[in-house]
């Protein structure tokens, strides 16, 4: 079974997913740098960032899942949930810390983020089509 058209697919959604992602990042930099509210802006920023690996970790294993079951192999055994959780609890840590610096309201609304990024990303292929 040929792979290339799976492999292409992938990689054009988790490149639309990271423009997206980084635009979003770049306008909450934009707004730290100038407006008062930098600790709710910095946390918006931990946040999405944070997003944004979950979202690149999870495609990244269910690549690998796909490749797997595609060569006709064996599926991996999980999907890193537990990596993933892990990766959300150092801003919050960050967050209760440094409270003057980071603002928690500011991550949980950026930890959507990077899925909100794949929603637009998988409407703007099927759009495209």
């Amino acid at each position: 079974m040929n792979a290339q058209p799976y492999k292409e697919s992938l990689q054009n959604r988790r490149r639309r997913i990271r423009f997206f992602t980084l635009s979003a990042l770049v306008c909450i930099l934009l707004l730290w740098l100038v407006t008062p509210a930098k600790p709710f802006f910095a946390g918006m920023f931990l946040g999405g960032l944070t997003s944004l690996y979950n979202v690149l970790h999870l495609a990244r294993r269910l690549r690998l899942v796909g490749e797997s079951i595609l060569s006709g192999g064996k599926a991996r055994w999980g999907l890193g949930m537990s990596q993933r959780f892990l990766a959300l609890i150092l801003p919050l840590i960050l967050g209760v810390r440094f409270p003057d610096q980071v603002d928690v309201l500011g991550i949980f609304l950026g930890f959507p983020l990077g899925y909100l990024a794949a929603v637009v990303a998988e409407l703007s292929c099927v759009k495209s089509r």
